[in-house]
């Protein structure tokens, strides 16, 4: 059945759906999801940001942990005579289940939920449908695959928003959560970049996998311990807020950048830095940074309590 969904999709493939295709797979990657969340936490709604960004974190560790466990081969490398796979160069990880399809899925069910404006939804719905489809339609994942990449994202972000609003309004618990379960996974991180650099794990089921906990890990740190600071206030001058999100984005760009000029011998270790440099340079230093150049304002009140619990 499942080969069966896949051969329909080679059938009708023709250079409009495969334009169509390509865009929607976009719109599910690690880079245009970044800049969306990014965007919403540093100058739109610093707690729906903070929300949605625990919901995806949640739900691409679930995925990449289920990948881990199945590696499970993709549709083009079981029937490589059959699939004519497209945009394959983002197919870096086994196939289930499907990694855009999880962040598209909990990412832009969480924006629909967030966000009041019908157009900001209407967005939204439509691509946690054309996601999946299109990685359906690109040749690189099952049915099933996307099926449960669907459920996992959904199910986060339906079903955990609440809490992770309350966590938000509760800053004291918020550092007690978030600092020990983000040290923790950054470690496991570490570990991971190592045992790839000694060529002892799995490079397809883990290089992926580490980057990802890599950046999220020690945002959640870094988020946890600007909120109980600085606490910055995104800014409510338009001018301010394309200003301190082209200059962070910059910044995320230079940091990810470094992969041009680092070393095949240590790509791993590399990356876990360059990784988890970025992760904490959005959720900490660069708030820092425009609050130094006035583009953001902090609730001082923060600071005072967070040094008598330090």
């Amino acid at each position: 059945m499942q080969l069966e969904i896949m051969l329909f999709f080679q059938r009708i493939q023709n250079p409009f759906f495969s334009f169509l295709a390509n865009l929607f797979s976009a719109f599910g990657e690690e880079s245009l999801m970044i800049i969306i969340l990014l965007t919403i936490y540093w100058a739109v709604d610093k707690k729906k940001g903070f929300v949605i960004f625990s919901s995806l974190f949640l739900s691409l560790g679930i995925m990449q942990t289920l990948k881990a466990i199945v590696r499970a081969p993709r549709p083009f490398e079981a029937h490589p005579e059959l699939i004519d796979a497209d945009r394959i160069e983002t197919a870096t990880g086994y196939s289930f289940p499907s990694g855009h399809s999880t962040g598209a899925s909990s990412l832009y069910s969480a924006i629909l939920i967030s966000f009041r404006s019908i157009w900001i939804k209407t967005a939204a719905f439509i691509l946690i449908v054309a996601v999946p489809l299109s990685r359906l339609y690109l040749g690189v994942h099952w049915p099933i695959d996307v099926t449960f990449g669907l459920i996992i994202g959904l199910g986060v972000s339906v079903f955990l928003s609440n809490l992770f609003a309350s966590i938000y309004d509760d800053k004291r618990k918020l550092r007690r959560i978030y600092v020990p379960i983000g040290t923790l996974l950054t470690l496991v991180s570490l570990l991971m970049a190592i045992l790839l650099h000694l060529s002892m794990i799995d490079e397809t089921a883990f290089s992926d996998f580490m980057k990802m906990l890599a950046v999220f890990s020690t945002a959640a740190i870094g988020g946890a311990v600007e909120i109980n600071s600085s606490d910055f206030v995104p800014p409510k001058r338009m001018r301010d807020k394309i200003l301190s999100t082209l200059l962070g984005l910059v910044i995320i760009i230079i940091i990810q950048g470094t992969k041009a000029v680092m070393s095949e011998k240590i790509y791993y270790l590399w990356s876990f830095v360059r990784y988890a440099l970025t992760g904490i340079a959005a959720t900490l230093l660069i708030p820092r940074l425009m609050i130094k150049l006035g583009l953001m304002k902090e609730r001082k009140y923060y600071t005072d309590m967070f040094r008598d619990v330090i």
